[in-house]
């Protein structure tokens, strides 16, 4: 097998090496030009950027939702992915704004995607479910004005941290039939087609057993209730409650020092989508706390600011954009670059048994086959890739 495997590996970075054009004097994905550079480079320049601000998407109680917008102007005729962003705060605070500032927005622009930064009513004064009924709402707004944003309504992919982590990822577990979807749009789809969670709890009647004082507090607000005096209610706002096979793939990406979050809220999710074999990833940023800051103060966190970027980005892109599939570094250029990456993550698994977690270098645009993990089977797709 092995020897099997390296005549594979020759022949296949000969063969893309052959194959590999000339160099791009512009940035493309498929046959789409994009802002650029490639890979994306959270150090580069944002690209030039048509901006929608303080889109209104519904009204409850006479509170205006709202969302942010913005697409390259490089890619104003195209009908490109849309990523959405929904920031944390402890779902008492926190808002929209910055979202289509950050560092992995950025790159997603770079990329020629649409990126959205959605607000949600807040605790104490909304108890759940009025969070996920607004965040849901959100994605069924854009859905149905996917035409005058100008994105493609079946390539929506959302990330969030913290209290933002546990809403995308109970957007991504609860279907229309688990109760939470709330009204308005009835009738439009509020499914998104892949989820990454930065540091979010996810088992609120765990969760509820970690905390003290102000901790506990800020679930009360949210729920309404202490957790242990309404077990139903935690269990009815937590992701892991409705794991099921048909999710989309997902990665979470947690700090190993949080004490806000403790990291094993990342196992008990992961374990579950595991379990029913999402095609998922669990990233232990070790030396990290709450919203990855280094723990303690001066130390190294790994994987880096840098590479979690990385990781959010690709993950989502992955799912996203096909061009991209088979082009690992996202460079726009399928050669012996990605041959060779490939080879380095043969054997990789995104989580194993009891909540293992991935390597730090994880790639999620490996995981061709999507299924977790990283193998023979990824190399056949990824040979294939080239024979289109």
């Amino acid at each position: 097998m092995k020897h099997r495997l390296k005549w594979v590996c020759l022949l296949t970075i000969f063969f893309i090496s052959v194959k590999a054009g000339q160099s791009q004097t512009e940035w493309k994905l498929g046959n789409r030009q994009v802002p650029g550079p490639l890979p994306p480079d959270m150090h580069a320049s944002m690209p030039l950027l048509d901006t929608k601000i303080d889109v209104v998407f519904g009204e409850v109680d006479g509170v205006k939702l709202k969302l942010d917008f913005a697409k390259p102007s490089l890619c104003r005729n195209q009908k490109v992915p849309l990523v959405v962003f929904v920031h944390g705060g402890g779902w008492h605070a926190g808002d929209k704004s910055g979202g289509l500032q950050r560092n992995d927005s950025k790159m997603f622009f770079q990329l020629g995607f649409a990126v959205a930064s959605i607000n949600y009513r807040l605790s104490p004064q909304y108890h759940f479910p009025a969070h996920i009924h607004d965040c849901k709402l959100a994605i069924r707004f854009l859905r149905k004005n996917a035409d005058y944003f100008g994105f493609d309504p079946d390539r929506i992919g959302i990330w969030g941290s913290s209290a933002g982590g546990h809403l995308v990822s109970l957007m991504g577990t609860a279907d229309d039939d688990d109760g939470l979807e709330g009204q308005g749009l009835e009738g439009i789809s509020s499914r998104v087609q892949a989820v990454v969670d930065h540091f979010g709890p996810t088992d609120l009647t765990a969760f509820s057993t970690q905390v003290i004082g102000a901790g506990l507090e800020t679930i009360k607000n949210f729920l309404g209730c202490y957790p242990y005096d309404c077990p139903d209610v935690a269990a009815k706002a937590s992701p892991a409650t409705y794991v099921t096979s048909d999710d989309p793939p997902l990665i979470i990406i947690h700090g190993d020092k949080d004490n806000v979050v403790p990291y094993s809220q990342a196992e008990i999710f992961a374990e579950k989508l595991r379990k029913v074999l999402n095609a998922c990833a669990l990233i232990k940023v070790k030396n990290a706390g709450h919203g990855f800051m280094p723990t303690p103060i001066g130390a190294t966190i790994s994987p880096s600011q840098e590479y979690i970027n990385f990781l959010t980005v690709s993950h989502l892109a992955r799912y996203l954009e096909p061009a991209l599939y088979g082009d690992l570094n996202m460079d726009g250029k399928k050669n012996s670059t990605d041959t060779l990456e490939l080879m380095t993550h043969i054997g990789m698994i995104g989580v194993g048994p009891n909540a293992t977690p991935a390597s730090d270098n994880w790639n999620p645009l490996a995981d061709l086959l999507a299924d977790g993990k990283i193998d023979f089977q990824d190399w056949l797709c990824f040979i294939n890739a080239f024979s289109q």
